[in-house]
Protein backbone atom coordinates (compact mmCIF):
# COMPACT_ATOMS: atom_id res chain seq x y z
CA UNK A 1 0.00 0.00 0.00
CA UNK A 2 1.32 3.44 -0.93
CA UNK A 3 1.03 6.58 1.18
CA UNK A 4 0.34 9.89 -0.57
CA UNK A 5 1.40 13.09 1.16
CA UNK A 6 -1.35 15.67 0.99
CA UNK A 7 0.53 18.41 2.79
CA UNK A 8 2.52 19.74 5.70
CA UNK A 9 0.75 21.37 8.64
CA UNK A 10 2.30 23.53 11.36
CA UNK A 11 0.28 24.93 14.25
CA UNK A 12 1.60 27.43 16.78
CA UNK A 13 -0.35 28.34 19.92
CA UNK A 14 0.86 30.77 22.53
CA UNK A 15 0.54 33.64 24.91
CA UNK A 16 1.50 37.13 23.75
CA UNK A 17 3.61 39.39 25.99
CA UNK A 18 1.59 42.38 24.75
CA UNK A 19 -1.51 42.80 22.64
CA UNK A 20 -0.90 43.10 18.89
CA UNK A 21 -2.69 45.31 16.41
CA UNK A 22 -4.31 44.37 13.13
CA UNK A 23 -1.46 46.22 11.41
CA UNK A 24 1.06 43.83 13.01
CA UNK A 25 -0.94 40.76 11.94
CA UNK A 26 -1.12 42.16 8.40
CA UNK A 27 2.66 42.69 8.38
CA UNK A 28 3.29 39.06 9.42
CA UNK A 29 0.85 37.72 6.82
CA UNK A 30 2.64 39.75 4.14
CA UNK A 31 6.14 38.69 5.21
CA UNK A 32 5.79 35.03 6.16
CA UNK A 33 4.88 33.64 2.72
CA UNK A 34 7.94 35.29 1.20
CA UNK A 35 10.10 34.00 4.07
CA UNK A 36 9.17 30.37 3.31
CA UNK A 37 9.04 30.62 -0.47
CA UNK A 38 5.28 30.60 -0.95
CA UNK A 39 3.39 32.44 -3.66
CA UNK A 40 0.44 34.56 -2.48
CA UNK A 41 -2.73 34.00 -4.49
CA UNK A 42 -5.07 36.25 -2.51
CA UNK A 43 -4.97 38.49 0.52
CA UNK A 44 -3.97 38.95 3.17
CA UNK A 45 -7.34 39.70 4.72
CA UNK A 46 -7.85 40.71 8.34
CA UNK A 47 -10.97 41.30 10.41
CA UNK A 48 -11.45 42.57 13.93
CA UNK A 49 -13.27 40.36 16.43
CA UNK A 50 -16.57 41.23 18.02
CA UNK A 51 -16.78 43.17 21.31
CA UNK A 52 -17.44 39.95 23.26
CA UNK A 53 -14.44 38.24 21.58
CA UNK A 54 -11.90 40.99 20.84
CA UNK A 55 -8.83 40.26 18.78
CA UNK A 56 -7.91 39.78 15.14
CA UNK A 57 -8.23 37.09 12.51
CA UNK A 58 -6.13 37.21 9.41
CA UNK A 59 -5.64 34.86 6.51
CA UNK A 60 -3.61 34.76 3.34
CA UNK A 61 -4.28 32.25 0.58
CA UNK A 62 -1.04 30.80 -0.73
CA UNK A 63 -0.44 28.63 -3.77
CA UNK A 64 -1.20 25.21 -2.35
CA UNK A 65 -3.19 26.37 0.75
CA UNK A 66 -3.24 29.02 3.53
CA UNK A 67 -1.75 30.80 6.54
CA UNK A 68 -4.16 31.93 9.28
CA UNK A 69 -3.61 33.90 12.50
CA UNK A 70 -6.15 34.35 15.30
CA UNK A 71 -5.57 36.57 18.35
CA UNK A 72 -7.70 36.58 21.50
CA UNK A 73 -7.17 39.83 23.41
CA UNK A 74 -8.95 38.89 26.66
CA UNK A 75 -6.32 36.27 27.50
CA UNK A 76 -3.50 37.50 25.20
CA UNK A 77 -3.63 34.24 23.21
CA UNK A 78 -2.61 33.58 19.62
CA UNK A 79 -3.19 30.63 17.30
CA UNK A 80 -1.37 30.31 13.99
CA UNK A 81 -2.04 27.73 11.31
CA UNK A 82 0.21 27.14 8.30
CA UNK A 83 -0.79 24.45 5.83
CA UNK A 84 0.63 23.73 2.40
CA UNK A 85 0.82 20.91 -0.11
CA UNK A 86 4.27 22.28 -0.91
CA UNK A 87 6.85 21.37 1.78
CA UNK A 88 8.24 24.28 3.80
CA UNK A 89 10.83 24.84 6.52
CA UNK A 90 8.99 24.76 9.86
CA UNK A 91 12.07 26.00 11.73
CA UNK A 92 12.21 29.06 9.45
CA UNK A 93 8.55 29.75 10.27
CA UNK A 94 9.25 29.59 14.02
CA UNK A 95 12.29 31.89 13.71
CA UNK A 96 10.24 34.40 11.70
CA UNK A 97 7.33 34.35 14.16
CA UNK A 98 9.62 34.75 17.19
CA UNK A 99 11.31 37.76 15.57
CA UNK A 100 8.06 39.31 14.30
CA UNK A 101 5.61 38.88 17.17
CA UNK A 102 5.83 39.41 20.94
CA UNK A 103 5.43 35.70 21.67
CA UNK A 104 5.82 34.63 25.28
CA UNK A 105 5.18 30.97 25.98
CA UNK A 106 4.17 28.93 22.96
CA UNK A 107 3.91 25.41 21.69
CA UNK A 108 3.93 24.06 18.17
CA UNK A 109 3.03 20.91 16.32
CA UNK A 110 4.22 19.91 12.89
CA UNK A 111 2.82 16.95 11.04
CA UNK A 112 2.36 15.52 7.59
CA UNK A 113 -1.17 15.08 6.30
CA UNK A 114 -1.40 11.98 4.14
CA UNK A 115 -3.71 9.28 2.87
CA UNK A 116 -3.20 5.61 2.06
CA UNK A 117 -3.98 4.37 -1.42
CA UNK A 118 -6.92 1.97 -1.46
CA UNK A 119 -6.20 -1.57 -2.61
CA UNK A 120 -6.98 -2.08 -6.29
CA UNK A 121 -9.45 -4.75 -7.22
CA UNK A 122 -9.76 -6.51 -10.48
Amino acid sequence: MRIYMIGMHLTVDGVMRVRVSGREILRVLRGLPQEIGMKVLSGPYIVEGSPDNPGWTGVVIIDKSHIAIHTFDLKSLISIDIYSCKPFDGEAVLRYLKSSLPLGRFSYRSFIRDVEEEGRKG
